[in-house]
């Protein structure tokens, strides 16, 4: 292939050492590859970088190292990409001590906020919320974290439901004047829906600290989400309430829907046709959610009725409402 002028991307070179890896002489196969590699083209950082890419997707760190070291000794200096794919290799094998060993060792050369974020994300992907929450705190010391990191690290809190850690993290991000993504918005009000605990944390911490305005409203729209603060059903004014914390997209749209479903059908179906009358367009989730909500009720006919539609748009249900049905 390369003899024809093709240049293989890097999806190609982790899929063919992934299979290398998968042999009885992996280390011997790929190292081969390399040298291959290196012999046809141009020595490069970026050549290497795939080789440590591709082992450490096929779970093979240790080889990831040794390619990374023989990088090293060609005489090519390491990049950040080097360093952020050789931390990835650690952690996607569960390599914890040694990530951090490298980490320490990588940002005593280059102390780069993309290295602390890398650590950061892939930590909380990997389900280490101690060990993330130290590096966000020593970053936080010295730098600003990315908006990301404040992303994975809300998700994960409240997935092991440390709603505390939630509201803090929360209130530190907003008193820093960073904005709150809707992806941190449909957190929380998915949670909501799932427990009444974050806003009891919510609650607690606001007569322990001075929460920041924006996380004020926040917290009063987890209360209406939970059910811990009533108010009428018309959504229009609880959409205004979102709108001024983070801004709506499609997934902020189906919870109000779902959050509407569990109160009553009849006002879950209005809100769905002013939707349609401002644009939105239905998913699997927003038919899902309906469908879900009719059979729960025992309203099988309706239920059957939005199912026949959603079909016809090529959506299936989840396993959740399957059961249900």
């Amino acid at each position: 292939m390369q003899e024809k002028s093709f240049h293989p991307k890097r999806k190609l070179y982790r899929d063919v050492i992934y299979c290398l890896c998968q042999t009885d002489d992996a280390e011997k196969q790929v190292f081969r590859l390399l040298e291959m590699q290196l012999a046809r083209l141009q020595p490069s950082s970026r050549i290497y970088n795939f080789f440590i890419d591709g082992a450490g997707h096929a779970r093979k760190p240790e080889l990831a190292r040794q390619v990374y070291e023989m990088m090293t000794r060609s005489g090519l200096l390491p990049d950040l990409n080097s360093d952020i794919l050789m931390l990835q290799s650690y952690l996607k094998s569960d390599k914890i001590a040694d990530a951090l060993n490298f980490f320490h060792e990588a940002y005593k050369r280059r102390d780069r906020r993309k290295l602390w974020q890398t650590m950061i994300v892939d930590l909380c992907k990997v389900n280490k919320p101690e060990h993330a929450l130290q590096i966000f705190e020593n970053m936080n010391a010295n730098k600003l974290p990315s908006l990301e990191s404040y992303e994975e690290l809300v998700k994960l809190y409240c997935d092991h439901r440390q709603y505390y850690k939630v509201v803090e993290l929360i209130n530190d991000m907003t008193q820093i004047g960073r904005p709150i993504s809707s992806f941190i918005g449909n957190v929380l009000l998915l949670n909501s829906l799932r427990t009444r605990k974050l806003y009891d944390a919510w609650a607690c911490l606001s007569h322990e600290q001075n929460l920041t305005p924006v996380s004020w409203k926040l917290g009063q729209l987890v209360g209406v989400f939970s059910g811990c603060i009533e108010v009428n059903q018309d959504m229009e004014d609880v959409e205004k309430q979102i709108q001024q914390s983070f801004p709506l997209d499609t997934y902020t749209y189906n919870l109000l829907l779902r959050r509407l479903s569990m109160k009553e059908m009849d006002y879950a179906c209005q809100y769905l046709d002013r939707l349609h009358q401002k644009g939105y367009e239905p998913n699997r989730w927003t038919y899902d959610i309906i469908v879900h909500g009719f059979a729960k009720r025992g309203q099988i006919v309706e239920a059957r009725k939005w199912m026949e539609e959603m079909f016809s748009k090529g959506f299936d249900l989840t396993e959740y409402t399957k059961k249900v049905i």
